[in-house]
C-alpha cells in the first residue's frame, strides 16, 4: 500500500499539488526550464508522487532561502531516515555518515575530516594533475573518443581508489564497471551492490589484519570497535557502508560535473581559449561558478522531525522533503541573472552544489581539485570540439546529472 503523509495530504488545508519527481525520464533533457518554473511558480510545494516503494507525497523546496534554510536545520529536517531523493531501504543499505545525525553523524565525520580538508588535498595535487594527464594521453592517441567513458568516467575512481585505498587501475577495473552500473542503472543495484560491499569487506578486514591505521579504509576498520577509545559504537555493516559511501560519494558528484563542463568546453572555443591562461585563483572561482550553474547533484531527501511552516505551507512532522539544489542555484533571488555563465559573479561560493550544513559533502575540496585540474588541462589543448555535427547531449534520469556522451576530437 502507498502511503501519504503531510496529514495525509493536509485534509483541512488547500494546497497546490504537482506531479514531481527527481527520476521523471521526461525531466533529464527539458531539465532548467522545468526546474526553474517549478521554483518560480512554487518556492515549496506538495508533490504526490511515490518517494520510496512504499510510501508517496513529499514537499518539494525550491528557492534558494528555503533551501538553505533546511540544509542547516538538521535538527528540524533530519536525514536519519534517508537522504536519498528516492529511498532505498535503509535495512539493506545506509548511506553513512550521511545519512545519520548528531551525535553519531559528528563522531564519524571527526574521524574521516583529516583525509578530506583543503591542506590534505592541496598535498596530492600534483599526483591529481598526473591522471588528469594520462586519461587525456590515451585520449588523445586515439583522435577522436567518447570523453564520457574515457574522461570523466575515469578519473574520480582512479584518483579515489589509488590515492585512498592504495589500488592500482590494474586492479580495480571490474570496480570501475560495478560503479558504472550503479550510476548510470540504478535499477541494478541490488544485482551488482553485493560484490562490491564484498570487497570492501575485505578490504577493512585486511587493514585489521595489519593492524593498519594510516589511511582512509584502516580508520574505517578500526572505528566504533568494541573497546576502542573513539566515543563510537559501530556493528561490522556500519563500517562497510561507511567505505561503500566514501567510494560512491567520490564518484558522483564530480563525474556528473566533469562531464557537463566538458560538454561546454567542447561546444564553446572562445571559452576554452579564455581558460587557458586562467591562474589557480580564477580556476577557483570557475569551477565554483561551474558547479552551481550545473548543480550535479540535483535533489536530496530529508525527513521532517516537527511542524515547520515555509514559504506560507504547512508542513508536519514525519512528512518528506525534497530540497532542491538546482533550482536553489539559478534563483534569481541569490543569483542576478542566474541562467548566465558568470565567472565575475560575487557571490559565487554561496552556491548549494554540494549541499549545506553539516551534511555538506565531505569530499569538496577533492572535487575541486580534479575540476580544476580537468579545466586547466582540457583548454589548454590545442583541439578539443565535438565530433558529430548533429550532436546533442542527453541527460539519464538518476541521483546525479551529467551527459550520457559526449564525442569529441582532441589534440595537442
Amino acid at each position: 500500500m502507498i502511503m501519504t503523509s503531510s496529514a495525509e495530504a493536509s485534509q483541512n488545508e488547500p494546497q497546490e499539488v504537482v506531479h514531481f519527481t527527481p527520476l521523471d525520464p521526461t525531466l533529464a533533457d527539458d531539465f532548467w526550464p522545468r526546474m526553474n518554473n517549478l521554483r518560480d511558480r512554487y518556492p515549496v510545494v506538495w508533490s504526490d508522487q511515490p518517494w520510496s516503494d512504499k510510501a508517496a507525497g513529499f514537499w518539494v523546496v525550491n528557492d534558494y532561502a528555503d533551501v538553505m534554510a533546511a540544509g542547516v536545520n538538521w535538527r528540524a529536517f533530519s536525514n536519519a531516515q534517508g537522504a536519498a531523493p528516492v529511498q532505498f531501504d535503509l535495512d539493506i543499505l545506509r548511506m553513512i555518515p550521511l545519512e545519520t545525525d548528531p551525535p553519531l553523524h559528528r563522531g564519524i565525520r571527526r574521524l574521516l575530516n583529516p583525509f578530506f580538508t583543503a591542506e590534505a588535498q592541496q598535498a596530492g595535487e600534483a599526483g591529481i594533475q598526473e591522471k588528469v594527464d594520462t586519461l587525456l594521453g590515451r585520449c588523445i592517441a586515439k583522435g577522436e573518443v567518447d570523453f564520457i567513458s574515457e574522461f570523466t568516467q575515469a578519473l574520480p575512481p582512479l584518483v579515489f581508489f589509488e590515492t585512498y585505498l592504495e589500488q592500482q587501475e590494474s586492479e580495480i577495473g571490474w570496480v570501475l564497471e560495478i560503479l558504472n552500473t550503479l550510476l548510470t542503472q540504478p535499477e541494478k543495484a541490488l544485482e551488482v551492490a553485493p560484490r562490491l560491499l564484498g570487497w570492501g569487506a575485505e578490504l577493512l578486514v585486511k587493514r585489521r589484519e595489519q593492524g593498519r591505521r594510516d589511511d582512509l579504509a584502516g580508520v574505517i576498520a578500526h572505528m566504533g570497535l568494541e573497546g576502542s577509545d573513539d566515543g563510537l559504537e559501530l556493528s561490522e555493516k556500519q563500517r562497510i557502508e561507511t567505505l561503500n559511501l566514501m567510494i560512491m560519494a567520490g564518484m558522483e558528484t564530480t563525474m556528473g560535473a566533469l562531464g557537463s563542463i566538458a560538454v561546454r568546453l567542447a561546444t564553446d572555443q572562445a571559452l576554452r581559449a579564455e581558460l587557458a591562461t586562467a591562474d589557480d585563483k580564477r580556476l577557483g572561482r570557475v569551477v565554483d561558478e561551474f558547479l552551481r550553474f550545473e548543480s550535479p547533484v540535483p535533489t536530496a531527501g530529508r525527513t521532517l522531525t516537527e511542524d515547520v511552516e515555509m514559504s506560507g505551507c504547512p508542513m508536519h512532522g514525519s512528512d518528506r522533503v525534497l530540497l532542491n539544489w538546482a533550482a536553489a542555484n539559478r534563483d534569481p533571488a541569490q543569483f542576478k541573472n542566474p541562467d548566465a555563465l558568470d565567472f565575475e559573479r560575487q557571490n559565487v561560493s554561496s552556491h548549494v552544489a554540494f549541499g549545506a550544513g553539516i551534511h555538506r559533502c565531505l569530499g569538496n575540496h577533492l572535487a575541486r581539485r580534479e575540476i580544476k585540474a580537468s579545466i586547466k588541462a582540457i583548454s589548454q589543448l590545442a583541439t578539443f570540439e565535438v565530433s558529430q555535427d548533429d550532436f546533442t547531449p542527453s541527460y539519464r534520469p538518476a541521483f546525479a546529472r551529467g551527459p550520457i556522451s559526449l564525442p569529441v576530437r582532441l589534440a595537442r
